[in-house]
Formats: C-alpha cells, sequence, structure tokens
C-alpha cells in the first residue's frame, strides 16, 4: 500500500489511491482487537477525523435530494480508514519504518519530477499531468510528498542526510513542469517551515546552505525548460495577485476570474444556507440556485476550486468546522504526542501537512478529491503511529 500510494501516486494518479483503499478496507478486521480501538481512541488526531466524517455523513443524509447522493460521503472514506492505517502503523513504530517511509516518499517525489519531464519532452503534452490524474493533481502530490521527505534530514545520520534535501528541489521540479500555479504557491510556505526546522535543529544548519544550493538547481532548471514552457504562468502570479486585491479582478486572466466568479457565488450560497448547507452533491444546484448566471451547473458535479467554499455550501458552519478539524488533526495529534527522539521530524511533517493542504485549499478542491485526501488522511496516520520510539506492547487474549 505504502508503495503505491507514496512512490507511485504521481505517475498512476487517482488509481493509487483506489489502490490503497482497498487495500485498507482488507485490514480493517484489525479494529476488531480492543487493543486497537483503544489505540484509536487515545490518538486525538484519528479522533477528530472520525468525528469530522460522521459530522459530514450526517449532514450528506440530512441535504440528500436522492439517495445516490449518499455516495459522495465515499469521497471521504479515507478520514474513518485513517484508523486502520495508524494502528498497522504503531505496531510497526520505529526508526527502519520511518526511514522507509521518507525514502518512499522521496522516491515519489523523484518519480513527480521524471513524469513532469517526461510528458512535456516526450509526450509533448504541454502541461505534465502523469496518467488517470491531471495537471493541477500531481504536482499537489509531489509538493507533500517533497515536503514530507525532507524530514529525512532530521533522522538520518551522516552523509547519507543530504540526500533527502532533493525532496522539495524535486517536487518543484515537477510543479514546474506542470504550469500548476495553484501548487507552486504552496511551495514558499512549505520552503520557510522547512528552513524554520533545518536552522533549529543543530546537525541539519550546515545542510541549510545545501538546500539554498537545491533552489539554484531549480533555477537553472527552470531556464533549461523556458523555451517550451509558458514561463508566465509563474512570473505572473504576483502581478496577478496586486491585481485582485486591488480591483477585486485579475485583468487578462481568465482562469483566476472564473474562480472569482465562482467565489462570489459560492460566498452567497454559504449565506443562503448557513447551517446545514446544500449537501456535497448539491454544489452545482446551490450556485445554480443563488446565480442564474450558473444555471448550466445545476444537476452536475461543481466545485467552487475552494476547500473553505466547497464545505461551507456543503455543510454550512457545521461543514466548515469539519474542514478545520480535519486540517488540525495532524498538528493535534503531534502536540500531544510523547516528546521522543521523533518529536521533532514527527511535528516538521505535521505542520507542513497541515499548512500545505490549507494552500492548496485556496485555489482548488483539495480535501474531498480522491488521491489528495487519501494521502493526507494516510499520511497523518502514518507519521503519528510509526514516527515513536517503540511500538506499544502487544496484549493477545
Amino acid at each position: 500500500m505504502l508503495i503505491v500510494l507514496l512512490a507511485a501516486s504521481c505517475l498512476i494518479g487517482s488509481v493509487s489511491s483506489i489502490v490503497a483503499l482497498v487495500l485498507t478496507l482488507m485490514m480493517v478486521p484489525v479494529l476488531f482487537q480492543r487493543q486497537a480501538r483503544d489505540l484509536v481512541a487515545k490518538q486525538p488526531a484519528m479522533v477528530l477525523l472520525l468525528a469530522a466524517f460522521t459530522a459530514l455523513l450526517l449532514l450528506f443524509a440530512v441535504t440528500q435530494r436522492r439517495p445516490m447522493d449518499m455516495l459522495f460521503a465515499a469521497n471521504f472514506i479515507s478520514l474513518p480508514l485513517a484508523s486502520v492505517v495508524y494502528v498497522l502503523a504503531r505496531h510497526r513504530a520505529g526508526r527502519r519504518s520511518v526511514i522507509l517511509v521518507v525514502a518512499l516518499c522521496l522516491a515519489g517525489a523523484a518519480v513527480g519530477a521524471a513524469v513532469g519531464m517526461y510528458d512535456v519532452y516526450v509526450r509533448a503534452l504541454p502541461r505534465a499531468s502523469g496518467f488517470f490524474g491531471g495537471p493541477n493533481l500531481m504536482p499537489r502530490i509531489a509538493v507533500t510528498l517533497g515536503a514530507i521527505s525532507l524530514a529525512g534530514t532530521l533522522l538520518v545520520r551522516g552523509p547519507w542526510r543530504a540526500v533527502f534535501l532533493a525532496g522539495p528541489v524535486l517536487a518543484a521540479i515537477a510543479t514546474f513542469f506542470s504550469g500548476s500555479r495553484g501548487a507552486a504557491i504552496a511551495i514558499p510556505p512549505m520552503a520557510l517551515v522547512a528552513a524554520a526546522f533545518l536552522l533549529a535543529h543543530r546537525p541539519t544548519r550546515r545542510l541549510f546552505v545545501a538546500a539554498s544550493a537545491g533552489a539554484v538547481l531549480v533555477g537553472a532548471v527552470y531556464l533549461l525548460a523556458s523555451s517550451n514552457l509558458n514561463v508566465e504562468r509563474f512570473t505572473g502570479i504576483g502581478t496577478v495577485i496586486a491585481e485582485v486585491l486591488q480591483s477585486g479582478q485579475a485583468g487578462g486572466d481568465s482562469a483566476t476570474n472564473e474562480r472569482l466568479a465562482m467565489y462570489n457565488v459560492g460566498l452567497e450560497a454559504f449565506q443562503r444556507a448557513p447551517w446545514i448547507g446544500y449537501g456535497w452533491a448539491n454544489l452545482g444546484n446551490a450556485a445554480a440556485e443563488t446565480d442564474p448566471a450558473f444555471a448550466h451547473v445545476a444537476g452536475t458535479f461543481f466545485i467552487y476550486h475552494n476547500d473553505f467554499l466547497d464545505f461551507a455550501v456543503a455543510g454550512g458552519v457545521v461543514g466548515v468546522l469539519c474542514w478545520l478539524a480535519i486540517l488540525a488533526a495532524p498538528l493535534v495529534g503531534a502536540l500531544l504526542a510523547p516528546r521522543d527522539q521523533f518529536f521533532a521530524a514527527r511535528l516538521y511533517c505535521c505542520v507542513q501537512l497541515s499548512l500545505i493542504y490549507l494552500v492548496f485549499g485556496l485555489t482548488d478542491l483539495t480535501l474531498g478529491y480522491d488521491l489528495p485526501t487519501t494521502l493526507y488522511a494516510f499520511l497523518t496516520a502514518i507519521v503519528l503511529g510509526a514516527f515513536r520510539e517503540a511500538p506499544p506492547p502487544l496484549h493477545r487474549p
């Protein structure tokens, strides 16, 4: 499951999520043991994910317009299944498992960079996307994997520690070839968090210089590829943000203007049903009922390209609380865990997960989309479960 979800997800996209979920469903019987349920109950992050899923399930049941609407709850099935992953990870806690996880994340980021170059230079695609994914999905996965892989610098001793500095660099390469601005805006905050932890950890302070050299490498790749790619998608990000802040419009950037229109109708729809919303299946209906300009999306699956608005329109205030609980789960779990030798790496990974997914959700559907949601929930469970000094004692009946 880890190989498919971490190492291969940039290549096969949503297929990796399906495989990971099916394999995890086969392992659900582990929760039949009382000791396993006790482990889940004592981990606040798992409790938050379970509570969020339960609340969303109830919301969708109340707001359904036809029985099939309940199927949209499957978009969040990884939230309760994270408890299964946590129990298994907790029983395999220790340095070997931790190194395996960060190494697979590094491999996944490398696959993302390779897929990016292959799609552009071999498949001649304008934007890299991998298979069964897309130009916005693939880099989001690569950035997440690259950020988590950097935890290896806090865990590995000796010269091999520097290898894990390549994670964010590979993620940036994958993002560049995909042309995804939504993924690109997550790289600066991800880099700031990484720099803070590298500087705070005495053995890795010197590696900060090497990390800066990695940024130079990314710049070199940028220059080499600029003749083939639409680099204006990235160089114009600052201008677009400034125009939006000044006038509420993005000039000639049609994609951004479309998103702004979605944000406006989403906010209005939220105000019309502020408590429990319309249901995840009725996001399109909510937009159509709010603004006639969106009449064409009635009865279709529609998103507002913003996680806050998707949850707000789908579930009202309760939905927003679920979204906040999901984002807070890694941080809460890390801060309330014991201060052992893996605490710094565990906290680093959890800060990155919460922050990166918060930024991702500003411009596109992230939590609620199959692969990003599965990766987020399962990585949270793996980091909180496996990044520990020793597994709990096993008491057999």
